[in-house]
C-alpha cells in the first residue's frame, strides 16, 4: 500500500487484503481441473503480479529441488526483473510460457512446502523506517534483483539459494514499505555476489594452472 493508503502497484504479500499471498495461492489449488497453467496463476495474483511473481519463482528455489531447477525458475525471474526496470505496469510473458501448466496435484505438494515459509514472511512485515521515494528504492531492486537473477540461473550447486532469498527479502521490503527487510535483502545480495564473484575467481584460477 501506498503512504496515503492507496492500493500500491507492487504488493506482494497483500498486506491489508484478506488474501494474502499464500492465501491466494493456496486457494488456486483448490480448483477441480486436473492441470493449472502459468496464466492461471498470473490470473489469480492480478495486480500484485511483479512482486508476488518474484517472491513465488524466488521462494521456489530455497526448495530442494533436482539439478537444473533453479536455471528454469531463473529465466522468469530475469525477465520479470527486466520489465521492472524498463517500468512495465504488468508482466508480460510469450504465450508458449503462460501456457505451460502442471497437475494440480504437483502444484499443491510445492504450494504446501512454501506456504509454512511465506507465512512467516507475512507476519513479521510492516511499514518502517522508509526514508527514500519509492521510484529510487524500485530501480534499485530491480537491478540489484538482475543480477541476482543472473546468478540463480547459474547451473552451479549450493549459490542459488542465498541470491533467491536477497530477492524475496527485496520484493517485501518494497512491496510492504519495510526498510529493515529491504536493508537485510541488500546485505544478503551482497554476500550473494561475493560469493559468486570468489567462485568464479577460483575457477578461474584453477583453469589458469591446470592448462597454463
Amino acid at each position: 500500500m501506498n503512504a496515503d493508503g492507496t492500493p500500491s502497484d507492487w504488493d506482494p504479500l497483500g498486506s491489508q487484503d484478506a488474501r494474502r499471498l499464500s492465501s491466494v495461492l493456496v486457494h488456486l489449488g483448490d480448483t477441480q481441473a486436473d492441470r493449472i497453467s502459468f496464466n492461471d496463476i498470473l490470473s489469480a495474483l492480478s495486480e500484485r503480479s511483479f512482486g508476488a511473481l518474484m517472491i513465488l519463482f524466488s521462494a521456489l528455489n530455497l526448495l530442494p529441488l533436482p539439478p537444473g531447477s533453479s536455471t528454469i525458475f531463473g529465466i522468469p525471474l530475469v525477465l520479470l526483473s527486466i520489465q521492472l526496470l524498463i517500468g512495465l505496469k504488468n508482466p508480460w510473458f510469450p504465450a508458449f510460457i503462460r501456457e505451460k501448466s502442471m497437475r494440480t496435484q504437483t502444484y499443491r505438494a510445492f504450494i504446501s512446502r512454501l506456504e509454512p515459509l511465506l507465512l512467516r514472511f507475512e507476519k513479521l512485515a510492516r511499514p518502517r523506517y522508509w526514508f527514500v521515494p519509492k521510484i529510487i528504492v524500485e530501480r534499485v531492486v530491480s537491478i540489484v534483483a538482475l543480477l541476482m537473477s543472473l546468478i540463480v540461473i547459474l547451473p552451479v550447486p549450493l549459490i542459488n539459494q542465498m541470491p533467491a532469498l536477497s530477492i524475496i527479502l527485496l520484493s517485501i521490503g518494497l512491496g510492504e514499505h519495510d526498510g529493515v527487510w529491504l536493508g537485510t535483502g541488500l546485505l544478503v545480495a551482497a554476500l550473494a555476489a561475493g560469493i559468486a564473484i570468489g567462485l568464479g575467481a577460483s575457477v578461474g584460477l584453477a583453469a589458469l594452472h591446470i592448462f597454463g
